[in-house]
């Protein structure tokens, strides 16, 4: 038998104490941003004779809203910056007409804090043969102070090679083949110093009528005559010599002639500016006894103009979105979920590297809110049809739903979700649809019976069809009758004409006739009297002859 003695136990160790740590962890999330901003005109510049920023070889940008130490923060060259002079925008005349609190007189930074002071630089966008190979590339270079010193960042030269010129521009009344346009404030301005000019006619016409001049004859003017008129108060005294020497020079009234010229004016500037009285609802007779139609037709036309100009800057906004989806396409590295049309939409700019198809609408031209409701109600008519006419296959939930958020847009609710559900909204969680179709609540009819109402309809169709042309037939043979009926009146017409015509032809060929034969039964007497006379000459010759003969014989 074995047995087995135990052992004693060990000696307890001392557990060591857990060792504790503060920790601070700092989540860092950079998003970029495309963002536009407005640039002042003053801060633009383009070359000579270019016709769009697209297609310029050189262009622009005063970078005047930076500090030194902004610039400094994005990695420019400390000594650089810190070399330029300050930016205090006294020098431009468009910068000091904008500053109506005189926030630019004499400002000045701080000299214990120069970090602050605004510094100008200068971006060009320049298309040049900087690598010298032959083909010019578009190039940003950014300069700095008055002498155009290129900037260094990071070491180097801000010599850069630009895909496009990132900047968009737009007129509201362009000029054709020219960059600069004209503004509103160019229309106008002409007519304007006209009105001043009228205006302050009319002033002085009134002023001179208010205080009128005075002739005063040296004989009655006395002493104090030229103090007292020179002193004008109501019921004021003028002493003179003589009772009734001073003569008041009566001015001629002109303001019945300005007056409509104003009216012209004013006129003249509601055509080139497109804001009338009637789109502005001041002008109260201009609507008066008219009938809703008209004043639609007359506001419409009033908008013409401001909607054509919208239309025009909106070209603008469209290069301005090009220049964006560039952008982004070109930076954008991760995919992002924002909120678009409130539903929450997965985006990725990675994929949009291939496409080459897109286009940019503005959203004008298609008439005010009362025609797009108009024309979505014409949809909406024509998918309720077809609805009804079981055609399932061209009108599903989705395209209702799509009539009715248009719709629900038009009439300015920005979320159609409050008044329809979206047939394609799914749970997340799910992926089941969260507003699915419900059971229709009668059977479905017979499809013997449909086809019956349908074979009845295509007989009425054809019956009716028979019935019109009949009834065109009809209406075609009684036009044909009265055109014929007309023809043969005209033909009669013309026939009774020609006959009139003959009968006074042959009235004149028979007068011709008989005068010719009275002619020739003159000529044919004559011709017997002559024949007469020359047959009693031969006689009488020949009696004499023969007298003579005798003569002589008996001689």
């Amino acid at each position: 038998m074995t047995m087995t003695m135990p052992l004693p136990p060990a000696p307890l160790q001392p557990v060591p104490e857990p060792i504790t740590h503060d920790v601070t962890i700092v989540t860092t999330r950079k998003f970029a941003h495309a963002r536009v901003m407005g640039v002042p005109p003053e801060e633009f510049g383009i070359e000579r004779g270019a016709r769009s920023i697209r297609d310029c070889n050189y262009c622009f940008h005063e970078i005047v809203t930076k500090t030194e130490a902004q610039l400094i923060a994005e990695r420019f060259d400390p000594a650089q910056i810190k070399s330029l002079g300050d930016y205090t925008g006294t020098t431009q005349v468009e910068t000091l007409a904008r500053d109506t609190v005189d926030e630019h007189s004499r400002a000045s930074s701080s000299a214990s804090n120069s970090g602050t002071r605004l510094v100008r630089i200068t971006e060009h966008y320049v298309r040049i043969d900087y690598e010298g190979d032959g083909r010019p590339c578009l190039y940003q270079i950014i300069t700095g102070g008055d002498q155009g010193e290129i900037l260094r960042k990071d070491g180097q030269d801000c010599i850069t090679p630009f895909d496009a010129i990132p900047f968009a521009a737009t007129t509201p009344v362009p000029m054709t083949h020219r960059f600069f346009g004209r503004s509103i404030a160019d229309l106008v301005m002409p007519l304007q110093r006209e009105k001043t000019a009228l205006k302050r006619g009319a002033l002085d016409n009134l002023y001179l009528h208010n205080n009128p001049r005075v002739e005063v004859a040296e004989a009655n003017a006395g002493p104090n005559t030229l103090d007292d008129l020179l002193v004008s108060r109501p019921g004021g005294v003028v002493r003179t010599k003589t009772a009734g020497g001073l003569n008041w020079q009566v001015v001629p009234d002109i303001t019945s002639s300005i007056y409509p010229m104003l009216q012209y004016i004013d006129a003249e500037l509601e055509s080139r500016s497109g804001l009338s009285k009637q789109a502005q609802g001041i002008d109260a007779n201009a609507l008066q006894n008219q009938s809703a139609t008209a004043v639609a037709q007359v506001f419409s036309a009033s908008q013409m103009r401001i909607k054509l100009i919208a239309r025009i800057m909106a070209e603008g906004v469209r290069d301005m979105f090009g220049l964006l989806h560039g952008t982004i396409r070109k930076h954008g590295q991760q995919r992002q979920t924002v909120r678009l049309r409130n539903a929450w939409v997965q985006i990725d700019p990675r994929s949009w590297k291939t496409r080459d198809d897109m286009t940019i609408e503005v959203g004008l031209g298609s008439g005010g809110k009362a025609q797009q409701f108009a024309q979505t109600m014409a949809v909406a008519n024509v998918q309720k049809e077809l609805a009804m006419a079981g055609k399932i296959n061209l009108v599903g939930d989705r395209e209702l739903y799509n009539t009715a958020a248009e719709l629900t847009r038009i009439m300015g609710h920005k979320n159609p979700g409050r008044f329809f559900n979206d047939p394609a909204a799914v749970d997340p969680q799910t992926g089941r649809p969260l507003h699915p179709p419900l059971a229709p609540l009668q059977p479905p009819p017979d499809p013997k019976l449909l086809a019956a109402q349908a074979r009845l309809q295509t007989e009425q169709a054809i019956a009716a069809h028979k019935a019109e042309l009949a009834q065109q037939q009809a209406h075609n043979d009684m036009v044909h009758q009265q055109v014929k009926m007309q023809a043969e009146i005209e033909l009669a017409k013309i026939k009774a004409g020609l006959d009139a015509k003959i009968a006074l032809l042959d009235a004149h060929l028979k007068s011709i006739e008989a005068a010719q034969k009275r002619e020739q039964v003159r000529a044919a007497h004559e011709l017997k009297i002559a024949e007469a006379a020359v047959g009693l000459a031969t006689a009488a010759h020949a009696n004499r002859a023969s007298d003579e003969q005798k003569e002589r014989h008996d001689d």
